[in-house]
């Protein structure tokens, strides 16, 4: 009978009596009686760890090393459990048996080992070794950190448990982080790709005793174009173009996968322009490796499902917006999926916003024109000037019934955003300025400006006859009342006041007459 057997039955025979009176203290033992009940192990003389695990421990990963806290079990025949340290040496000491050198070697193979041993010696048991209590050391922190020095670690910590990319300074480097173990080897750790994929590929568990730098970040590449997330970013030591599209998001569904550039410099001042199927790319049969400096371009599908759209509001049946397609949808069918007019629209003065994709750069020679006066302008400039403020008008007027009679050249094809506005028919003219009684007048068909002066009580003292302007609803002109034989309804009658004449603009005006005068008698006189 070996030794590991003899000790196991010395074992079973102390544990009986403890089984068989169970009101005696079970912290004399170190093992604990099962429960009659539920058969389940007091384990609360187990220590728990006080750092939090992200989740169950991987024992083909986990390897284990001095302060490892371990559970040793045994079921069936015997049922007992206990707590064994791997001590400062890397040794677990099994009761009954040998010490194991444990330290580097994966949980997995200790746990192999240590049953089969067991198992050997034991009939009709079965034997359990886990892991309870991670062990906690110490790393060394250095490098572009907002605060360096030692902090603690456990072993089911990974790079991203102790460096949060908020600790990282402004030129630090978040894809290219050094761990440096005891025996001089460097592992390269990545937070910004678990951060940006979700992956903990490039974060490696952390050693005792490593130390943890992070560098100056030197080395960049910019992705541009139909992924979910363009720009500059750090550039890893593991990067090719797939795994900088990742980084970027992903191709966004507007993406033109198939026609994608890459920009690679050849030397200082020389680039190349490489154009890839990325569709080869996403389906893992290309890729390419990526250098500092590069760019990646990936170009959208023109108009991708960019649905174009008009509005009609005011006096139609169903107002609303309704699609279109550019260069087939005219105004006339707008009309028609608002379901017509209603009856008090003012079809003389359908008006159409269209927004002036010229408006909003700058013209110079138009602002300096604006700064003078109208005397101050020849008459070249003036009419350059009327020409660039009618080129800026983003509201246009249109008459139905004349559209109507000429729909082949009035019917407009409609351009996306355009908004159509019908106003109510207004059966009025307002007269206003230098009148006796300014205000809004019924409007009846054939009535002058004239007329309608006379309605509002005729001219003040004060009125310019002569200059009485006329903005037409329909248009939006301003003409010279003499030069508008009736007035439309919703036209706007306009009398300005006659400007004061000083002595002195009066003296001059004579004198420059008699001057006149007087140069056509010498001019007579000196003919004779």
């Amino acid at each position: 009978m070996g030794r590991f057997t003899v000790v196991v039955l010395l074992s079973l025979a102390v544990l009986a009596p403890v089984a068989v009176h169970a009101q005696e203290d079970a912290s004399r033992s170190a093992y604990a009686a099962p429960s009659e009940s539920t058969g389940a192990l007091d384990l609360s003389h187990v220590r728990a760890a006080s750092l939090p695990t992200a989740g169950p421990v991987d024992p083909r990963e986990y390897r284990l090393g001095p302060g490892d806290g371990l559970l040793l079990e045994f079921s069936g025949r015997v049922s007992r459990a206990t707590e064994l340290d791997v001590d400062a040496e890397g040794g677990l000491k099994l009761p009954g048996f040998a010490t194991v050198m444990v330290a580097g070697r994966t949980l997995e193979a200790v746990r192999t080992e240590v049953v089969r041993r067991a198992m050997g010696q034991l009939k009709g048991v079965s034997v359990e070794l886990r892991l309870v209590r991670p062990r906690q050391f110490q790393v060394f922190l250095a490098g572009r950190l907002a605060q360096t020095g030692p902090a603690v670690a456990q072993a089911t910590s990974r790079v991203s448990d102790v460096i949060n990319p908020s600790m990282i300074l402004t030129d630090g480097s978040h894809r290219r982080i050094e761990v440096v173990s005891r025996d001089g080897s460097v592992r390269i750790a990545d937070v910004e790709w678990l951060l940006r994929t979700g992956s903990h590929a490039h974060d490696p568990f952390l050693q005792d005793g490593d130390v943890v730098r992070v560098p100056i970040a030197r080395e960049f590449v910019s992705v541009q174009g139909a992924v979910a997330s363009p720009g500059r970013m750090e550039l890893g030591d593991h990067d090719s173009l797939s795994a900088i599209l990742r980084m970027a998001g992903g191709l966004l569904p507007s993406a033109l996968a198939r026609s994608a550039k890459v920009v690679h410099w050849r030397d200082a001042h020389e680039a190349d322009s490489l154009l890839v199927d990325l569709s080869e790319v996403m389906a893992g049969r290309l890729d390419l490796p990526i250098e500092n400096e590069e760019h990646v371009y990936v170009y959208y599908q023109p108009q991708f499902r960019q649905q174009r759209e008009a509005t009609i509001v005011g006096e139609v049946l169903r107002p609303g917006t309704y699609p279109i397609v550019e260069g087939r949808t005219h105004l006339s069918d707008l009309v028609a999926d608002a379901t017509g007019f209603t009856s008090l629209a003012d079809l003389a003065t359908i008006r159409v916003h269209r927004r002036n994709l010229n408006g909003g750069s700058k013209d110079a020679e138009l602002d300096r024109l604006l700064r003078l006066s109208r005397g101050e302008l020849t008459a070249s400039e003036y009419e350059n000037m009327r020409t660039k403020l009618a080129e800026l008008r983003e509201d246009y007027q249109v008459d139905w019934a004349l559209l109507q009679r000429h729909p082949s050249e009035l019917d407009l094809l409609l351009l996306d955003a355009d908004f159509v506005r019908v106003e109510r028919l207004v059966s009025s003219v307002r007269v206003d300025g230098e009148v006796a009684h300014p205000g809004i007048l019924g409007y009846r068909d054939g009535l002058t400006a004239t007329d309608y002066i006379a309605s509002a009580g005729g001219f003040t003292n004060r009125a310019w006859p002569g200059k009485m302007r006329v903005k037409r609803a329909v248009s939006g002109q301003t003409l010279l009342a003499r030069d508008v034989r009736t007035l439309d309804p919703g036209d706007f009658l306009w009398v300005p006041e006659r400007p004061d004449r000083t002595i002195f603009e009066q003296s001059r005006d004579l004198l420059t007459v008699l001057g006149s005068v007087a140069t056509i008698v010498i001019a007579i006189r000196s003919l004779r």
